[in-house]
């Protein structure tokens, strides 16, 4: 009988932690008290631009340029002569074959660059525009509760909100608070909110980069802070369980 008393005891004693400890951590003072340790600690938004600045060589923007790259689709329009092909797709080692010309590597430098080489090379000088159409390397994704999920090619200087618009923006049932951008395999939580709701003037926004994937979970339970107010609530059970067996 004795046995069975402690037995019941610990149980009891577990339930009542449970329930009185678990509002406590799911409660939004709880939640207050972890954001605002969070908060206090260096922005996220204000790092990711950063990282690749100090790995490229940016330009005045602070953007590092898109260049030509292998399996590249170019659109080629050379005024004056209506009669050459517009779209030539960029060898494996980086060449296209240019009427008239053959090879001509056109692989590392940006489409102005580009656009000037292949004008010098001409016989005669003509004005030359080159874009590119597919790009193999320049790419971003938006994944999750968006209206278009999908990979996008980069275009000009694409930062959080132009990435999200392209991306037919955020679905109802989204969480805009607990969105995650993902850059070199680190994960970056980024809330959205920020940028979408409120007054007066926003924060820098965070570029994206090639390779770069935006996240946009769904609004719902279990999210971060539920898991770890679950993982604090079910420690504090068993290390209470495992003292009060020590006394007895």
């Amino acid at each position: 009988m004795l046995r069975s008393f402690k037995k019941f005891k610990k149980i009891s004693i577990g339930l009542v932690l449970v329930f009185v400890t678990a509002p406590l951590m799911t409660s939004p003072g709880w939640a207050d008290t972890n954001s605002k340790k969070k908060k206090s600690s260096s922005s996220p938004f204000h790092i990711v631009p950063n990282v690749h600045e100090d790995e490229s060589v940016p330009l005045s923007n602070g953007y590092p340029p898109v260049l030509i790259g292998p399996g590249d689709l170019l659109a080629i329009f050379v005024y004056g002569e209506s009669q050459l092909a517009t779209e030539y797709r960029v060898d494996a080692d980086g060449t296209i074959i240019f009427p008239y010309l053959g090879p001509v590597k056109l692989a590392g430098y940006t489409p102005n660059e580009a656009s000037e080489k292949l004008a010098n090379a001409l016989f005669k000088p003509r004005k030359v525009s080159i874009l590119i159409k597919e790009s193999n390397t320049y790419w971003i994704s938006v994944i999750g509760e968006v209206g278009h999920p999908g990979k996008y090619q980069i275009k000009g200087k694409p930062d959080l909100l132009s990435t999200l618009s392209e991306a037919g923006g955020p679905a109802n049932d989204s969480d805009i608070h607990h969105a995650i951008l993902i850059h070199q395999n680190v994960r970056i939580p980024v809330d959205l909110s920020l940028y979408l709701r409120g007054k007066g003037p926003m924060e820098p926004q965070p570029f994206l980069y090639p390779g770069d994937v935006l996240v946009v979970p769904k609004e719902g339970w279990p999210n971060a802070n539920d898991i770890l107010g679950l993982v604090g609530v079910l420690a504090t059970i068993v290390a209470v369980t495992v003292e009060i067996h020590q006394l007895n």
